[in-house]
């Protein structure tokens, strides 16, 4: 862990409320800090450099499952969510001329109002707190995707894909830390047993569900009905079912998210493929979802036979998307902003997964999601810009 200018984390975040309100005592070691955030009006500039400069301190899926009593996570959120906004609120200052750009305005005040309120909470406020801070995030990665396009209409070359992909990762991703935290204690505030995390995810069930969606939202745009079959396979008896479908701790909705999202790249290349070529029928180009598992790792298998993603193609990036009429003009259901890809990457990173594809060009796209499925190994992975984080890929799940 990491402290700011020689003081604790908690000399930091705790001392100065009780400095503030008068109620116990200082000792000169943390003085320091109590002094500085006296000075630092809660909510300025100042004191949102004081909280960017702390480490963040991920929590695992274990962490997750065996505390849920609200008032214990709130301890954590009331400290943490500081950190993690004032992050967010620094990478946006540093992207150029971000104050030229509407919907970055709307991006930082956003982030600047929830890391006020989290500031200024206490027990009694944290409900409303949390949840007009997920409410605040509505939007957000439509106006970031946006932002960057008009940037780089803007301003030309200079803004490179290299630096949207990091900042992005890095925004997003430590976006959807919060967004699970937050949901987590509002759940367990509701009184769901496990919050948001089911210690039983079924991921047949939930690539099911995912394959039902796509193929009616594909049906709805294209007029097109894909072929998608899901199959369950393990290596290891423990956590199955009689239908050898995997179980293991997860976000139900994540996951379906994650699938979805691929899928629809799939259905969307198919339907295309389908209707540029009269002679195919939709049994010469099945989508297939293979969900396999052994005593360590979840692995989902997307796989189509829509002649694969043509070279030069950079799918990862946030300045790429398949739809052809324009990216803002109406609702895309099935290609849109450019986001959909590389923030299901961000999702299956964030607690030690990968997401990669692999195009075999004039026959398909794989798209392979490898999750850890041990609670002690699905750890938070979130960005700070002091430091370098890493990330699984493709290859650590390789033999």
């Amino acid at each position: 862990m990491r402290a700011a200018r020689g003081c604790s984390r908690l000399a930091l975040l705790r001392t100065p409320w009780r400095y503030l309100n008068g109620v116990g005592s200082v000792t000169p070691w943390s003085r320091t800090c109590s002094t500085f955030a006296v000075e630092a009006e809660i909510g300025s500039p100042a004191d949102v450099a004081a909280f960017a400069v702390l480490e963040p301190h991920p929590r695992s899926v274990q962490y997750l499952i065996s505390t849920v009593d609200p008032e214990e996570i709130w301890d954590f959120l009331q400290t943490e969510m500081p950190i993690r906004y004032a992050e967010r609120i620094r990478s946006l200052e540093h992207v150029p001329h971000w104050n030229s750009v509407r919907d970055l305005i709307r991006v930082h005040d956003a982030q600047t109002k929830s890391f006020k309120a989290f500031r200024q909470a206490n027990i009694d406020s944290s409900a409303q707190v949390a949840h007009e801070a997920i409410l605040r995030e509505q939007g957000v990665v439509e106006m970031l995707a946006k932002s960057v396009h008009q940037l780089r209409h803007d301003f030309g070359e200079s803004i490179t894909d290299g630096f949207v992909s990091k900042f992005l990762d890095d925004f997003l991703l430590n976006r959807i830390g919060c967004q699970v935290l937050l949901g987590h204690f509002l759940a367990c505030r509701a009184g769901q047993k496990n919050g948001i995390i089911d210690p039983k995810c079924n991921t047949k069930k939930v690539c099911l569900g995912a394959a039902k969606a796509v193929v009616e939202m594909c049906v709805e745009c294209t007029g097109c009905s894909p072929s998608v079959q899901v199959e369950a396979f393990s290596s290891c008896g423990e956590g199955l079912d009689d239908d050898n479908t995997p179980r293991f701790p997860y976000m139900p909705h994540v996951l379906k998210y994650v699938v979805m999202e691929l899928l629809k790249n799939s259905c969307r290349a198919t339907a295309d493929m389908l209707g540029n070529n009269p002679r195919l029928r939709v049994d010469d180009c099945p989508i297939n979802v293979i969900v396999c598992a052994d005593e360590d790792h979840v692995t989902i298998c997307v796989a189509d036979r829509a002649q694969g993603i043509p070279r030069g193609v950079n799918a990862w990036s946030y300045l790429y998307t398949t739809a052809k009429d324009g990216a803002y003009g109406s609702e895309k259901r099935l290609a849109g902003h450019g986001v959909g890809l590389p923030l299901s990457r961000l999702y299956a990173r964030y607690l030690g997964g990968a997401l990669d594809l692999v195009s075999l060009p004039g026959y398909g796209t794989h798209a392979y999601v490898n999750l850890p499925r041990v609670q002690s190994q699905q750890v938070e992975v979130v960005p700070d810009r002091d430091y370098n984080y890493d990330h699984a890929s493709l290859l650590d799940f390789t033999v």
